[in-house]
């Protein structure tokens, strides 16, 4: 009962479309080129995956949630707990931070603005956001890591003395414009991953739609791909003490709200491997983007600090037994999340994490998962 207690708090933010528990067993629908029924693997393979996560329990680096799918075929499972004061456990069902796997759900947006003919990927961000004084980048410039701007959790909290407020997207262009310009690179010159860049990308969504950033992705992304009970949070509306799967530390301290929550594009969707699969499969159709539009969102701009990975648009790239990869991981306040999708074949895994005890989960080693 506990996300359809939830789901009546977001009633006011989510115009009454999520009055009902998500059902675990719930069949594929609205998406074009998926099953209505989705068969699981064969038993040996699915109790490899299952023990892999059992073992990562025991070994005091996963709580959470997984999916993993490979052509027909699919497993997913839960180990741990949703809250760890009360061991409530998890269910299937339950919505996490997605951190920032969320940046895949903005580069996603403005690749559906850039279908549209609405903006260029080489338009200055200052047409679209005439406030911010930076005159010299561009939107390719923001999607790549490539801005020069330095991270707002670098200097946010020197400019926003209230922690009882958060801060909003705009907020972080007025803390931008008081920076002395020792504080930014020159455009272009250096990949540097920086969530400023996805801030301002959701306040360009907002511009150019004239929509709030979260209804314009429900609109545009979520209600077309059938994710019912995915959104961007909005915890002035819903407090985050309210939700009830919370981000824990150091396995039983809860991560406590801060400002910089206010702020969406970079982080902000809560979602679960249910509808993120979902987003996998409409994102393999021109249901949401066009073949020559979803190519060019994956086509890999500049190399990352990891070997071989290279970052696209909203997305990172690798080759992995010679198959491109497009994924994104996150991490914020208490939420690990790894979201990784096969371009060259019909596979997909999602795993979303409550609780940053322990090192970080081995991707190479999920994504040898569903090798044969």
């Amino acid at each position: 009962m506990r996300i359809k207690a939830f789901l009546w708090l977001l009633l006011p933010l989510l115009l009454g479309s999520y009055a009902t528990r998500i059902p675990t067993d719930a069949g594929i629908r609205f998406t074009p080129d998926i099953p209505e029924e989705v068969p699981g693997f064969a038993d040996e393979k699915a109790e490899r995956i299952h023990q892999f996560f059992k073992h990562a329990n025991r070994a005091g680096y996963f709580n959470g949630t997984y999916l993993f799918f490979k052509n027909d075929s699919i497993v997913k499972g839960k180990v741990g707990f949703a809250n760890f004061k009360t061991h409530d456990t998890l269910l299937p069902d339950d919505l996490f931070q997605l951190a920032s796997v969320s940046k895949t759900i903005t580069g996603t947006a403005i690749m559906t603005l850039y279908q549209e003919g609405r903006i260029s990927l080489e338009d200055s961000v200052h047409l679209y956001l005439p406030e911010f004084k930076r005159h010299n980048l561009t939107l390719r410039h923001l999607l790549t890591h490539t801005s020069g701007l330095p991270d707002y959790f670098n200097f946010s909290d020197q400019y926003w003395p209230d922690k009882s407020r958060h801060m909003a997207n705009g907020d972080i262009i007025g803390m931008l414009n008081k920076l002395h310009y020792t504080h930014f690179r020159k455009p272009g010159s250096i990949y540097d991953y920086c969530n400023t860049n996805f801030v301002l990308l959701s306040a360009v969504v907002e511009s150019v739609s004239h929509m709030p950033f979260r209804s314009f992705v429900r609109k545009r992304i979520f209600e077309p791909a059938g994710m019912e009970y995915s959104h961007v949070n909005h915890f002035d509306s819903v407090p985050l003490d309210r939700y009830p799967l919370q981000g824990f530390e150091g396995g039983w301290r809860i991560i406590q709200d801060v400002p910089q929550n206010g702020t969406s594009g970079d982080k902000g969707v809560y979602s679960n491997t249910w509808e993120m699969f979902r987003f996998d499969r409409a994102l393999r159709s021109p249901f949401l983007l066009h073949r020559a539009v979803r190519d060019e969102m994956y086509r890999p701009m500049v190399p990352t600090t990891s070997s071989g990975s290279y970052y696209a648009h909203g997305w990172r790239v690798t080759w992995i037994n010679m198959r491109k990869w497009a994924y994104h991981n996150g991490w914020w306040k208490g939420f690990r999340t790894y979201f990784w999708r096969c371009l060259d074949d019909n596979r997909c895994f999602v795993v979303l994490t409550n609780n940053v005890a322990g090192r970080f989960m081995p991707t190479r080693e999920m994504v040898a998962l569903l090798e044969d």
